[in-house]
Order: C-alpha cells, then sequence, then structure tokens
C-alpha cells in the first residue's frame, strides 16, 4: 500500500493545535478516570505525550507500522478485558483509546476534526453515567472550549483571536437551548425519567451494612457523603425522636452482629402514640434494599415496600436509583401482642463461652436490680459513673470485644456502647438487638429541608419490657459531654455531627455548601425526576386540555418548529452582508454598478477576483476596477487606515461610471 500523499502546509497541523486538541481531550477524560482501566488512561497519556514532544521537535507522526502495531495490541487487550465492545463502559473505553491513538497519527486539521468529535461523543456518554448537576456544568464548559478550539482551527486568520472564538462558540450553544429546552419538555416519557440509566459498574457505595464490628460505624462518620434528604410536611421531630430506622441487626458471636433475614414477614401490630410526623424522603443510591424511615413508620408511598417483623422498611430489590419516600411516622409506639417465645430466642440468644466477664458483671448488677427496668437504669448509670469515654480512634478489641471495650480500655464509639449494652441485656434474660442508622441531621434553610449525611450514622438499642413493648435506649447518649476525648477537631459533643466545630468557625462556608445542596435537590426535583406525570401537570399548566400523548407531540412538533425557524433566522441574519463601514458601502455601490451592466460579483468572489473578471469581460474597465479593488482589500484588512485613504477610494468609487475608462478623483494604486 503506497504512503499517502504529504498534506499541503495550509492543512497540516502545527504544535499549538495538538497542545489544544490534546487539553480539550485530557479535560473530557478526567471525568472518566474513575470507570476507566488504568492502562487506558495511561495509554492515552503516553501517546499523547510522544506526539507533543514529536511535534515540538518538528518531527511528524511515528512510522505507520509501529502505530498499527500499537493500535492492535492495545484494541485487542481492550477486548480481552471485556469481552465485547457493546455497552456503555466497553464502547466509552474504546472511544477513548481511540481518541489518544488518533492523536498519535494526527498529522492534517482533518485528524484534528476526527478527535474532536469523539470528545463530543465521549461527553455524551459521560452523561449517561452521571446525574450531578456540576458533572453537566463542567461537560458544557468543555464542549464550549472543545468548539471555540475548532473554531480557531479551522480560521483562515494566523493570529490567536480566542475572545471571538469563546465568544462565537458561547452564541453557537445559547442558539441550540431553545431546542435542547423543547425536547427536554416534550418528548415523550415512556414510564420513567428520561436521564435514568442503570449503575452497572459494581462499585462500593458509602453506606451502613447488615453487619456490625467495632469501628465499623466511626468509619462511616468520617465520610461527609450525603445519605438522604428529609423536607417535613408539617411539625419536625426533636431531636431525641429524629432517629431513622435501618438494619436491625440480632445474632451476635462475641465480636460481630449481624441481621437475620426475617423474610416477607408481616410485622407485628403496633399502637401507634404521640404526633404523626409527615415527611419526604429523597434517598441515595444503594446496593441494599432497606430504606431508611423515622421510627415508628406507619405510612408510605412504595407499593412494593413492606416492614420487617423488627420494623424494618425494605424493597424487593436493592435501591438502584435515587427515589423519593412520603411516609408517616410515629415517634412512640407500643406492641398490641406479647413477644412471640420464638423471637424471645433469637433476642437473648448469646455464644456460649464468649466475653465471660461481662456474664459475671451482668449478674452481679441483676442480684442488686432485679426489675428490668431497673436494670436497664442500672446498666447506663455504669455508664455514665465510671470512665468510659467517647472517641472516634479507639484502641483495637479482641475477639471478646464486650470484655475488651467494658474492662480494658473503656474507650469508643457508638457501636461499642450498643453492641455492650445489648449483650449486658441478653446476660440476664432481657431481649435485645441492636439498631442501626441515622440520627440528628443538618438543617438546610435554604431548601427548608433536613441532611443525613454517613457521619450521622448511629448505633442504638431496643430493649423489650413486658407492658411496654420495645423500647428504644441510646446508650450513647449516657456519656457525659466532658468525656469525649477531642482527639479529632470535629467532635464537639457526644452524638453532635463531625461537621459542627469547623461549621460554628466557618458560618460563611457551611451557608456555601447548603446553598449548593439545595441548588442540587432543585436539580434533581426539577430535572433528574422529570417524568411523564410531570409533562401532564406542565400541560395541564399550559391550559391544554385532556393532555395525553397525541397532544404531547403536536406541542414538541411546533416548539421544534419555532425553534428551528428561529435559528434559520439567525443564521441568514449572520451570512447577510450588511455594510455600515463607509468603506463596505463604497465597495457595496461599486459592485452594484458593475451588476448594472451585467457584471454580477458572485457570492463566493473575492475583491480582487473579482476584478480580475471585470479586466476579462471589459478590458477598458480593467485598470480602474482593479485599482479600486485593491485599493478596498487594503483598507478592508489593513491593521490601521487612515481616514484621508478612506475618502480617497470612497471619492473614487462615487465617480466611477461603467462607460468611463477611469474614474474622476482617483490616481491609481500608491
Amino acid at each position: 500500500m503506497s504512503a499517502p500523499a504529504p498534506a499541503a502546509a495550509g492543512e497540516r497541523v502545527t504544535f499549538e493545535q495538538l497542545v489544544w486538541v490534546s487539553a480539550c481531550l485530557g479535560l473530557t477524560l478526567l471525568t472518566r478516570v474513575a470507570r476507566l482501566p488504568v492502562w487506558v488512561t495511561a495509554t492515552v497519556v503516553a501517546v499523547a505525550a510522544i506526539r507533543l514532544v514529536l511535534a515540538a521537535r518538528g518531527r511528524d507522526a511515528p512510522p505507520r507500522a509501529i502505530r498499527l502495531l500499537l493500535a492492535a495490541l492495545a484494541i485487542g487487550l481492550l477486548f480481552l478485558q471485556f469481552r465485547t465492545f457493546n455497552g456503555l463502559a466497553p464502547g466509552s473505553a474504546l472511544l477513548s483509546l481511540i481518541a489518544g491513538l488518533k492523536l498519535l497519527e494526527t498529522r492534517t486539521q482533518r485528524d484534528i476534526h476526527v478527535i474532536v468529535m469523539i470528545i463530543y461523543f465521549l461527553s455524551l456518554a459521560t452523561l449517561l453515567e452521571g446525574e450531578s448537576f456540576w458533572l453537566l456544568s463542567y461537560l458544557i464548559a468543555v464542549c464550549w472550549l472543545t468548539t471555540s478550539t475548532l473554531l480557531r482551527l479551522t480560521s483562515s486568520s494566523t493570529g490567536a483571536h480566542w475572545r471571538s472564538s469563546l465568544r462565537y462558540a458561547g452564541r453557537l450553544l445559547a442558539q441550540a437551548l431553545p431546542v435542547a429546552a423543547a425536547f427536554w419538555l416534550f418528548f415523550p416519557r415512556f414510564g420513567g425519567p428520561l436521564w435514568q440509566l442503570p449503575d452497572d459498574d459494581g462499585g462500593a457505595i458509602t453506606g451502613l451494612s447488615d453487619t456490625m464490628s467495632p469501628g465499623d460505624i466511626n468509619e462511616l462518620a468520617l465520610s461527609d457523603e450525603v445519605a438522604f434528604r428529609v423536607s417535613f410536611s408539617g411539625s419536625t421531630p426533636p431531636a431525641q425522636e429524629r432517629y431513622w430506622r435501618g438494619p436491625v441487626l440480632h445474632d451476635f458471636d462475641g465480636h460481630t452482629w449481624r441481621r437475620t433475614d426475617s423474610g416477607p414477614v408481616i410485622a407485628p401490630t403496633l399502637l401507634f402514640q404521640g404526633p404523626a410526623y409527615h415527611y419526604t424522603m429523597s434517598l441515595e443510591p444503594s446496593p441494599h434494599n432497606w430504606l431508611f424511615v423515622l421510627d415508628w413508620p406507619s405510612q408510605w408511598n412504595a407499593s412494593r415496600a413492606f416492614l420487617t417483623s423488627d420494623y424494618m422498611l425494605v424493597e424487593p430489590n436493592a435501591v438502584a436509583q435515587p427515589i423519593d419516600l412520603v411516609a408517616t411516622s410515629y415517634g412512640h409506639a407500643q406492641a398490641a401482642l406479647p413477644l412471640t417465645a420464638a423471637m424471645r430466642r433469637r433476642d437473648t440468644r448469646l455464644p456460649p463461652g464468649r466475653n465471660p466477664q461481662s456474664l459475671r458483671l451482668a449478674q452481679a448488677l441483676r442480684n442488686v436490680h432485679p426489675d428490668d427496668m431497673g436494670y436497664v437504669n442500672a446498666v447506663l448509670d455504669m455508664f455514665r459513673r465510671q470512665p468510659f469515654f467517647y472517641t472516634l480512634t479507639p484502641p483495637r478489641l479482641a475477639e471478646d470485644s464486650v470484655d475488651g471495650f467494658l474492662f480494658d480500655t473503656r474507650r469508643g464509639f457508638c457501636g461499642h456502647y450498643a453492641s455492650a449494652f445489648a449483650a449486658l441485656m441478653r446476660a440476664v434474660g432481657i431481649p435485645a438487638r441492636v439498631v442501626t442508622g441515622y440520627q440528628g441531621g443538618t438543617y438546610n434553610r435554604f431548601g427548608d429541608y433536613w441532611i443525613l449525611r454517613q457521619s450521622d450514622a448511629h448505633a442504638w438499642d431496643e430493649v423489650w419490657i413486658d407492658g411496654h413493648g420495645w423500647l428504644r435506649v441510646d446508650p450513647t447518649a449516657a456519656i457525659a459531654p466532658e468525656r469525649v476525648e477531642h482527639g479529632l477537631t470535629d467532635i464537639v459533643a457526644t452524638g453532635a455531627p463531625l461537621t459542627s466545630r469547623w461549621q460554628q468557625r466557618t458560618p460563611w462556608l457551611t451557608d456555601t455548601r447548603l446553598r449548593l445542596d439545595a441548588l442540587r435537590l432543585l436539580w434533581r426535583e426539577r430535572f433528574l425526576q422529570f417524568d411523564s406525570s410531570s409533562q401532564d401537570k406542565l400541560l395541564d399548566w399550559l391550559h391544554i386540555p385532556e393532555p395525553d400523548g397525541q397532544k404531547l407531540a403536536l406541542v414538541l412538533a411546533v416548539c421544534l418548529i419555532a425553534g428551528m425557524s428561529w435559528l434559520t433566522w439567525q443564521v441568514r441574519r449572520e451570512l447577510h452582508f450588511s455594510p455600515t463601514d463607509p468603506v463596505n458601502r463604497a465597495y457595496d455601490r461599486l459592485c452594484r454598478r458593475l451588476g448594472s451592466i451585467g457584471i454580477v460579483r458572485m457570492p463566493h468572489e473575492g475583491a480582487e477576483a473579482f476584478a480580475a473578471r471585470v479586466a476579462a469581460q471589459r478590458p477598458d474597465l480593467g485598470s480602474a476596477v482593479r485599482a479600486l479593488c485593491r485599493r478596498y482589500s487594503e483598507l478592508r484588512y489593513a491593521a490601521n487606515r487612515s481616514r484621508t485613504a478612506e475618502a480617497t477610494f470612497i471619492a473614487g468609487v462615487r465617480g466611477f461610471r461603467p462607460g468611463r475608462t477611469r474614474p474622476r478623483g482617483f490616481h491609481g494604486s500608491s
């Protein structure tokens, strides 16, 4: 196969052009680094660096044989990793790899056009995988810069006029907004939001699990990631009742608590007490199927969700997408029926031979406090009076974790206290279980809702007291604030969120974060969850009677016709030359006078090319027209022009008559 013909000098890429298109590609791939195989990112960076070094030294792309060998190896390795090129993840990885390999062989502006198109496709693929408002804003900025780069690379002028290129690219994006808005508002949704793809990357998501060992929750307490948001439609429960119920743990092996799979068992009847709280929860995606709700839930809008025997609200499948849960809960509830024998056995079971010191301590306290409530208060009083400390950096515990905590370290987080308290209850036959979830929250006054972060993760206990039912007991709250160890700068009080101290020191930064979070919630509610019902409400707001799919399509068609008509008018206005400059007006007059004798300037014809054609058709006018057109070119494209030269040219055009060989008042070129 013969080598390709050398590119024309005007078409060959320069080092500056390669730098800019490489920068645009790099900014696009930044959003995909976490999803791309590491070797793909490394390959793209390496080949881009090689091509830029070669261009800086004035050398061309590497030999064709090397490029083909590298492409075959890279694409083959990618296929071995994914076993396919179909799908969003393998397809995006292939496009990223091709963009890097194409950059390595880039020689002409046509190659740059191919890379720019790949950048656009990669931006779209990233949007299909992410729903963040900030990701969309970032990708719009990248596409803006890429379009500006494309305009600069295809410009016929030599100066680096980035300001005009950015301005023109911004106009293009702004002109596309009406059409994009029409599609977004009126394109039919079928069963759900348009912006929704399943997340199949299998990545880990921070959050609570169905097991708890000492140290698990304090790791979550270091995370600022949002777990969910809650807005109350009426009264807000006080802080001591804002416990958001998650996994309930029953099985204990002496060190780790685990959840027992209760299956779709009908929850025991509750007698709700106190005020009812109505709220809407915006839950984030989770690899689990439980839904965090305020104790104690009575109603919810998730049709497939059900309460387990320990009052967990669960879905049949994992929560793969953000959902809004509308629910009602009560601050207090009492069991309508006594505890069954099976549940009593489950919640009093302890592993034999484990934590012997704790068992002896429990028996000693029980001898002094035979009443169940008296015994509960005695254990809490022990935590309150004896030197137990609250810390996020507790010492490591052995397999008998309760003994190690109660008799050796006496330092721990909520998981340590909840585990030890439940074990002491079970040791004397009081049914007890560990409940994990979230407690408290941060109020966002800019959006009138509460934010629960992973740092609000918490563990508490529930004990069964005959005649009362399940009672919530939070042993961590028994620790006096003065015994909170301040090794971590974020902790200010027992049970307080970890962000409290720096929030108090930097209120302006806290307000900024809350404003941004309110914006994210608005983005989610108004855009990400814009579905078919939202479209029906929009049509109803537009006073369209009996809205249906046919009328929705009709409204979309009308909007598109209006939008395309407006774009056509904009383009025609830009293409229509309206000379406002005196020199341009004079030249336009010259062209009209020549057109009156049958010599019409073509739209693509430059001034001097037009003059050459006039001279060929009318030799008697050639000298005068050449002189006028040459002077026009000098005035039109010169960096600086004098008013005297402008006046001379305008006077020459004014005196030009097609029947005369030389216009009056004009003396040729200078």
